[in-house]
């Protein structure tokens, strides 16, 4: 028994070191910013199961400004800058010379892992190379297969309706958005959320807007303005479709390859591409 009085002491100490580190959950306010966080998060979450009449728009006829679709490349990369630098702050805050404990590491750890999401997900709306190796390999390719049969090389995803499913919202994707709105809507309310915490919420927001609308004036595959603001990937993911046009280097050499990319867009996605240059 003496072994086990002399850690009694000890017991006392670390359960307040991790009541200070973690918080006390049970305040009133920080449940109250915890139920805004779960019911915004709750009510996008519905909405986004309901995107079957979504689906029903993306056939048909939808016009690609090729101008404005140059104009939205170069506010990507505004966007980008910004996530780039923004990265550093939680970072520097995480693993910087003063210890960052309690309520404060949990803001940077969520800030960071917010502001890395964005990344990806502008990243791999604006990165095309998936889908030029797939039509490359479905479609020239898979033309010179039929007098050229090889037993070493197999075209496996034929998947057009997942993929069509994935251009007119995915839950993976949105959520970054989500958060960061749930983020501002807990500053305007008492608790450890503070306007400070929710800066780079409000400049991705902001700069969200700008390349939303940008996005819309470029082309517009599936649901209204208001639908494709709430769901970026609605927005953002029929764009690697339509960037290979602007390569008329590598991609888009003559008006056969232009028929024939067109034609797989329609066939992969279900959309009438009508460009406008």
């Amino acid at each position: 028994m003496g072994i086990f009085t002399r850690f009694q002491p000890n017991a006392e100490f670390v359960e307040e070191d991790l009541t200070q580190t973690i918080g006390y959950p049970g305040k009133p306010e920080i449940q109250n910013q915890i139920l805004v966080f779960i019911t915004f998060l709750t009510c996008v979450t519905g909405a986004c199961l309901l995107s079957g009449k979504r689906l029903k728009m993306l056939r048909g006829e939808h016009i690609l400004n090729v101008k404005a679709l140059n104009e939205t490349s170069l506010h990507k990369e505004v966007f980008l800058a910004y996530l780039n630098a923004a990265l550093l702050e939680p970072v520097l805050a995480i693993g910087g010379m003063e210890e960052v404990r309690g309520e404060e590491l949990v803001i940077s750890v969520l800030t960071l892992v917010s502001i890395c999401w964005w990344i990806w997900l502008i990243t791999d709306a604006f990165d095309f190379a998936d889908v030029m190796q797939h039509y490359k390999f479905h479609v020239t390719i898979a033309q010179e297969l039929q007098d050229k049969p090889t037993k070493w090389l197999r075209l496996a995803n034929k998947d057009n309706d997942r993929e069509k499913e994935s251009l007119v919202g995915s839950l993976q994707k949105d959520v970054a958005l989500w958060f960061m709105l749930s983020c501002i809507g807990a500053a305007w309310m008492p608790g450890v959320v503070t306007h400070r915490d929710a800066m780079h919420a409000y400049v991705v927001v902001i700069l969200w807007i700008i390349l939303h609308h940008s996005c819309r004036r470029a082309t517009s595959w599936s649901g209204g303005y208001i639908v494709t603001f709430f769901f970026p990937s609605a927005a953002l993911m029929p764009l690697e479709y339509c960037l290979p046009i602007m390569d008329t280097f590598d991609c888009i050499e003559n008006l056969d390859s232009l028929i024939s990319y067109q034609k797989y867009i329609q066939d992969r996605t279900g959309v009438e591409l009508i460009i406008e240059t």
